[in-house]
Protein backbone atom coordinates (compact mmCIF):
# COMPACT_ATOMS: atom_id res chain seq x y z
CA UNK A 1 0.00 0.00 0.00
CA UNK A 2 1.69 3.43 -1.22
CA UNK A 3 1.44 6.45 0.63
CA UNK A 4 0.97 9.96 -0.80
CA UNK A 5 3.46 12.32 0.89
CA UNK A 6 1.69 15.42 2.66
CA UNK A 7 3.54 18.41 1.52
CA UNK A 8 4.77 20.77 4.14
CA UNK A 9 3.12 23.98 5.03
CA UNK A 10 6.18 25.43 3.80
CA UNK A 11 5.92 24.08 0.25
CA UNK A 12 2.27 24.84 0.31
CA UNK A 13 2.75 28.58 1.04
CA UNK A 14 5.81 29.00 -1.15
CA UNK A 15 3.08 27.36 -4.20
CA UNK A 16 1.09 30.29 -2.95
CA UNK A 17 2.90 33.00 -2.92
CA UNK A 18 4.32 31.72 -7.10
CA UNK A 19 1.09 31.81 -8.46
CA UNK A 20 0.04 35.20 -6.66
CA UNK A 21 3.50 37.04 -8.12
CA UNK A 22 1.52 35.25 -11.45
CA UNK A 23 5.15 34.20 -12.99
CA UNK A 24 4.45 33.52 -16.18
CA UNK A 25 4.67 29.38 -16.63
CA UNK A 26 7.83 28.13 -18.35
CA UNK A 27 5.88 25.89 -20.22
CA UNK A 28 4.09 28.99 -21.83
CA UNK A 29 3.14 28.57 -25.58
CA UNK A 30 5.38 31.14 -26.91
CA UNK A 31 8.41 29.75 -25.19
CA UNK A 32 7.42 26.13 -26.27
CA UNK A 33 7.30 27.62 -29.67
CA UNK A 34 10.61 28.87 -29.84
CA UNK A 35 12.39 26.39 -27.87
CA UNK A 36 10.72 23.88 -30.68
CA UNK A 37 12.32 26.03 -33.08
CA UNK A 38 15.71 26.20 -31.57
CA UNK A 39 15.52 22.21 -31.33
CA UNK A 40 14.08 22.09 -35.16
CA UNK A 41 17.21 24.52 -36.43
CA UNK A 42 19.51 22.61 -34.63
CA UNK A 43 18.91 19.19 -36.64
CA UNK A 44 18.09 21.11 -39.89
CA UNK A 45 21.69 22.94 -39.65
CA UNK A 46 22.99 18.95 -38.97
CA UNK A 47 21.30 17.54 -41.83
CA UNK A 48 22.28 20.48 -44.18
CA UNK A 49 25.66 20.62 -43.35
CA UNK A 50 25.97 16.39 -43.33
CA UNK A 51 24.34 16.70 -46.99
CA UNK A 52 26.80 19.54 -48.37
CA UNK A 53 30.03 17.07 -48.02
CA UNK A 54 29.10 14.82 -50.21
CA UNK A 55 27.60 17.05 -52.36
CA UNK A 56 30.53 19.01 -53.03
CA UNK A 57 32.93 15.70 -53.21
CA UNK A 58 30.69 14.75 -55.70
CA UNK A 59 31.20 16.63 -58.50
CA UNK A 60 34.39 18.30 -60.58
CA UNK A 61 32.73 21.53 -60.85
CA UNK A 62 33.58 24.31 -59.15
CA UNK A 63 29.75 26.20 -59.69
CA UNK A 64 28.40 22.67 -58.03
CA UNK A 65 30.98 22.84 -55.06
CA UNK A 66 30.12 26.34 -54.27
CA UNK A 67 26.71 25.51 -54.32
CA UNK A 68 27.46 22.79 -51.73
CA UNK A 69 29.87 24.73 -49.99
CA UNK A 70 26.90 27.73 -49.76
CA UNK A 71 24.26 25.49 -48.82
CA UNK A 72 26.74 23.39 -45.88
CA UNK A 73 27.46 27.34 -44.71
CA UNK A 74 24.00 27.57 -44.14
CA UNK A 75 23.65 24.41 -42.57
CA UNK A 76 26.31 25.97 -39.72
CA UNK A 77 24.33 29.13 -39.24
CA UNK A 78 20.73 27.80 -38.77
CA UNK A 79 22.47 25.22 -36.14
CA UNK A 80 24.57 27.95 -34.51
CA UNK A 81 21.29 29.94 -34.31
CA UNK A 82 19.11 27.16 -33.52
CA UNK A 83 21.10 26.45 -30.27
CA UNK A 84 21.69 29.95 -29.27
CA UNK A 85 17.60 29.99 -29.31
CA UNK A 86 17.43 26.65 -27.78
CA UNK A 87 19.71 27.75 -24.77
CA UNK A 88 18.27 30.66 -24.12
CA UNK A 89 15.06 29.72 -23.93
CA UNK A 90 15.76 26.25 -21.82
CA UNK A 91 17.29 28.52 -19.36
CA UNK A 92 15.07 31.11 -19.12
CA UNK A 93 12.31 28.74 -17.43
CA UNK A 94 15.40 27.52 -14.89
CA UNK A 95 16.13 31.13 -14.05
CA UNK A 96 12.88 32.25 -13.55
CA UNK A 97 11.88 29.38 -10.87
CA UNK A 98 15.33 30.27 -9.62
CA UNK A 99 14.89 33.87 -9.10
CA UNK A 100 11.43 32.95 -7.28
CA UNK A 101 13.08 30.68 -5.03
CA UNK A 102 15.77 33.35 -4.23
CA UNK A 103 12.71 35.94 -3.58
CA UNK A 104 11.01 33.37 -1.47
CA UNK A 105 13.99 32.25 0.82
CA UNK A 106 14.86 35.93 1.04
CA UNK A 107 11.47 37.01 2.07
CA UNK A 108 11.88 33.67 4.65
CA UNK A 109 15.16 34.97 5.73
CA UNK A 110 13.67 38.90 6.84
CA UNK A 111 10.66 36.93 8.19
CA UNK A 112 13.04 35.45 10.41
CA UNK A 113 15.57 38.13 11.49
CA UNK A 114 12.49 41.04 12.76
CA UNK A 115 10.38 38.37 14.48
CA UNK A 116 11.03 38.52 18.06
CA UNK A 117 13.42 36.36 19.77
CA UNK A 118 11.92 33.26 21.23
CA UNK A 119 11.51 33.16 25.56
CA UNK A 120 14.42 31.55 27.10
CA UNK A 121 13.70 27.92 28.69
CA UNK A 122 14.04 27.75 31.59
CA UNK A 123 17.42 27.86 33.42
CA UNK A 124 18.96 28.62 30.34
CA UNK A 125 21.85 31.19 29.95
CA UNK A 126 21.07 34.62 28.56
CA UNK A 127 24.24 36.38 26.93
CA UNK A 128 23.04 39.31 25.24
CA UNK A 129 22.38 37.39 21.86
CA UNK A 130 19.13 36.46 20.90
CA UNK A 131 18.30 33.30 19.67
CA UNK A 132 17.81 33.66 15.90
CA UNK A 133 20.95 35.31 15.18
CA UNK A 134 23.39 33.19 14.20
CA UNK A 135 26.36 32.35 15.84
CA UNK A 136 29.23 34.89 16.14
CA UNK A 137 32.37 34.09 13.65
Amino acid sequence: MTTTPVPSPRAERFVRELAALKIPDPAAARAALWLRLGGLLMLVGLVLGGLAFPLAHATDSSLGQGDALALGLGGVAAAVVGGALFLRYSLTGFLRFWLARQSYDLDRLGERLTAPPAPLAEGEPHHGVPRSDPAPR
